[in-house]
């Protein structure tokens, strides 16, 4: 394998890394803000707190997309 070859494998399973770890990071948003909505009386709040779960959820699912494209 050529050095370029070799440098190209190094930075795609660096990227899977850190896409793998992102996706972590807003798992973890995502059941904050499940819970945050579960907790609350507030319906105001309830929508917010669901909406940003939605918004991170997208994010799962775009981030997923960028593994796979990586991968």
């Amino acid at each position: 394998m050529t050095p370029l070859g070799k440098l190209l494998m190094f930075e795609e399973a660096e990227l899977a890394e850190q896409f793998n770890a992102l996706l972590d990071q807003q798992q973890q948003a995502v059941n904050y803000y499940a819970a945050a909505a579960a907790n609350t009386d507030d319906p105001t709040m309830r929508q917010q707190f669901q909406q940003v779960q939605r918004e991170k959820n997208r994010h799962i699912e775009l981030t997923q997309r960028l593994l796979e494209i990586v991968d």
